[in-house]
């Protein structure tokens, strides 16, 4: 046939809607039959055969179908594919002219709607190939137009286009195609609620919105299947997972850089104004402030000061003890000012009792420069960290207390027999009777290293890693994953073997998770710079040492796994225990046959409640009958809610803190009449003589009412000096190892400050 014939023959085809239908169904579908034609053009295959066989051999003249003889189905010729894609552009254009099927983009503009772009998206997003795309848009395409909708969204297309790739079976195009986000109802709910969370505001609410959509990526499209199934089924719990994919969960400060000036508290010293080298404790106390409010952003949870008393010490020389306390007041107070505002980021202070021997003869930095040595600087270190102690037993202005920050106190053997710091010992024991926000760190323990620093969410990294100062300054843990252990235990049904097997699977799936999240921080701090102080270099390195940065595995319901395993409790039974220390040594193992190459630490606590998580997720699975089931056991080895004598408690911890050296913690949960701060003077050194305790607190109930500005101890629901009995009393306690107000109790929370044992010395 000519090219003028052919042509003419063409257009003669395309001048019948029927004839476009199907040149358009079979471009969209692939090879058809004559009747599965028919019945998607919702035709009569007995009324309608004759005068459709008619269009068929119109399209079959033009040469743009064929026929298959072996399967009798109809196939587009290329020449038939051209004109296709043509008529589906010509409808394109027609359309954008009339001003049909408008667009509300997520770019918020509002556009005509055009096929190309969802094969662009399916080809950019999914890395769907071209033709397979083609067919899809055409389809989604046609679906709309039946729809007879005007006004459409981008959210609304990519809700079709998924449906028709769930309905071809192609899920993990489906899968990366997903869009993030809440629906409308969640983020009105978000709103509605944040007024019952931790320092309620518009921010708040921006931020738990925030939070769900970076889940869901990290969910999506950051871990593999297997590992995010594991996390969504309960059988782990990945902590921190809104800030997964952003940055590590801790950090542990080392000051040095910053007071000499070589490095500023935002990285580049662009954002934040900076004492270069700062020459008095008034601008030495600022930069650390600059410095801790700067990376309250870099950090999921906490973040930690080292040496505090130590490093600052030179800056208090000159000065009496008046001044540096009003200094020091002001500094609390900007600090406690900056954590509401964070909301959920605590601060840690590491205090010596003495100068360590490693640091002994480093050069001090001072209002001079380097000069001296640290160990020049014992008297004013104990002077400091007294006067310290001293101002955090003060109230605030409205006679609360101030929470923040946590003080890690680390006794070391010389401390103890020496009078020189006996007044810190007594400021620290007044402290921990007041507010109960001292914790004790037994560094006479040959298993704490030489050096031990503590985080506020109670993570522990020490100096075995490499030396004091690699392995313990300037790294953070990169994250937390907590496996449950209760459901390791129903998965094995009594079999020790399967048991063991099944936690080490778990354990695999963790460190991968963890391994992944080291590649992820890797790709934010040098290619897209989002945290930018640690990409500053100091001394050789960045400043954040990620390469000496732990992963963090901890677990929870140790007592519940081993009860269904055994059937015996494990404070009252040599198998229960034999057991426990069997699954604890398996991870502790597990963790240290890593090394050199990957740096992980085994810890019993979680750095975000998920017992009650897992729990309900179990009672969901069926491996729980109960609804009402208690929570698991968090934060410890023992039922907390169960009474356990005090030696007995001691006794079984003490073996499993050695074991975790991820983190861990012994909270002394005290009766009223609280002790009197010789009380806990004799039983602290009793502790730390005898019992291997690496981190222990005592933690005191209390009570305040702002409407008199009264703090009652234990907890109380009406002021006995007012009478005041409504929402403005407030309570405060330990809960997961750090103190806060009841305004801030999550469920879980609630539930630990009220139901766990309480301790009479």
């Amino acid at each position: 046939m000519s090219s003028k014939n052919l042509l003419e023959s063409i257009l003669s085809a395309l001048s019948n809607e029927v004839r476009a239908e199907v040149l358009k169904l079979i471009s969209m579908e692939g090879p058809l039959s004559f009747t599965a034609i028919m019945e998607k053009l919702e035709m009569n295959p007995k009324s309608d055969a004759g005068k459709f066989g008619y269009h068929l051999r119109m399209l079959n003249d033009a040469e743009l179908i064929k026929s298959d003889e072996s399967s009798g189905k109809y196939y587009l010729t290329l020449l038939g594919q051209d004109v296709a894609n043509f008529i589906y552009g010509v409808e394109d254009a027609v359309r954008r002219k009339k001003g049909d099927m408008l667009v509300r983009t997520s770019s918020l503009t509002i556009e005509s709607f055009e096929r190309k772009k969802i094969v662009d998206a399916l080809m950019r997003e999914a890395s769907v190939p071209r033709k397979l795309a083609e067919s899809i848009s055409k389809e989604a395409e046609d679906r709309l137009k039946k729809l007879q909708v005007r006004y459409l969204t981008a959210a609304l297309i990519r809700e079709f286009i998924n449906s028709i790739l769930l309905e071809k079976g192609l899920e993990e195009y489906r899968h990366a195609l997903t869009r993030l986000g809440q629906p409308v109802y969640d983020v009105t709910t978000t709103i509605k609620n944040t007024a019952f969370r931790d320092f309620p505001s518009p921010e708040k609410v921006h931020m738990l919105a925030g939070d769900a959509v970076l889940e869901e990526y990290m969910l999506l499209k950051v871990l593999p299947r297997t590992i995010a199934d594991a996390h969504l089924c309960g059988a782990i719990h990945l902590n921190n997972a809104n800030y997964w994919a952003l940055r590590p969960a801790d950090i542990q400060h080392d000051l040095r850089p910053f007071l000499d000036g070589a490095l500023s508290a935002d990285g580049t010293g662009l954002s934040l104004p900076t004492h270069s080298c700062p020459k008095s404790f008034t601008g030495a106390l600022y930069t650390l402030n600059s410095l801790l409010r700067s990376t309250s952003t870099l950090v999921s949870n906490s973040q930690s000061v080292g040496f505090f008393n130590i490093f600052l010490a030179p800056f208090i020389k000159d000065l009496d003890d008046a001044t540096v306390k009003s200094n020091l007041r002001d500094f609390l107070y900007n600090l406690n000012s900056c954590v509401n505002i964070g909301g959920n980021i605590g601060i840690a202070i590491n205090a010596e009792l003495e100068i360590p021997r490693f640091l002994e003869s480093v050069k001090a930095v001072g209002p001079n420069g380097k000069s001296d040595q640290y160990s020049d600087y014992y008297d004013e270190s104990l002077r400091l960290l007294r006067l310290f102690l001293d101002v955090m037993r003060e109230p605030d202005g409205s006679s609360k207390p101030l929470i923040n920050p946590a003080i890690f106190l680390k006794v070391r053997k010389k401390s103890l027999v020496t009078d020189k710091a006996s007044d810190c010992f007594e400021s620290a024991y007044k402290l921990a009777e007041a507010w109960g926000s001292v914790y004790f760190v037994n560094q006479m323990l040959p298993w704490q290293q030489s050096n031990v620093f503590y985080n506020a969410n109670l993570s522990r990294i020490d100096s075995e890693w490499k030396d004091w100062e690699s392995g313990t300054m300037r790294v953070g843990s990169m994250d937390n994953v907590t496996l449950n252990l209760p459901r390791i235990a129903y998965e094995a049904n009594g079999d020790d073997d399967r048991l063991i097997e099944r936690l080490r699977e778990l354990l695999e799936l963790a460190r991968e998770a963890l391994s992944i999240k080291k590649q992820i921080l890797e790709e934010r701090v040098h290619i897209d710079r989002l945290l930018p102080l640690y990409k500053e270099e100091f001394e050789g390195n960045n400043y954040f040492r990620l390469s000496d940065s732990p992963g963090i595995i901890s677990y929870v319901g140790l007592p519940e796994a081993v009860k269904y395993h055994t059937g015996f409790d494990l404070s009252d039974s040599d198998e229960a225990l034999k057991l426990s220390t069997l699954i604890i040594d398996t991870m502790d193992g597990y963790t240290r046959q890593m090394l050199p190459s990957t740096r992980l630490l085994t810890s019993s606590i979680t750095f975000e409640p998920s017992a009650q998580r897992l729990t309900q997720l179990d009672v969901a699975s069926g491996y729980l009958k109960s609804k009402d089931s208690q929570a698991y056991t968090e934060h410890s080895n023992l039922p907390l809610t169960t009474a356990i004598p005090l030696r007995k408690r001691l006794h079984i911890e003490e073996f499993f803190q050695q074991k975790t050296r991820g983190g861990h913690l012994f909270d002394l949960r005290l009766e009223e009449p609280f002790p009197t701060y010789e009380v806990l003077s004799n039983n602290t050194r009793r502790i730390l003589e005898t019992a291997a305790i690496g981190l222990f607190t005592f933690t005191r109930d209390y009570s305040y009412c702002s409407r008199c500005r009264n703090i009652i101890y234990g907890f109380h629901e009406k002021c006995p000096k007012c009478g005041y009995d409504g929402n403005r009393i407030m309570l405060y306690t330990k809960t997961y190892g750090k103190i806060k107000p009841s305004k801030t109790w999550s469920t879980n929370d609630r539930q630990f400050a009220l139901n766990t044992q309480r301790f009479t010395l």
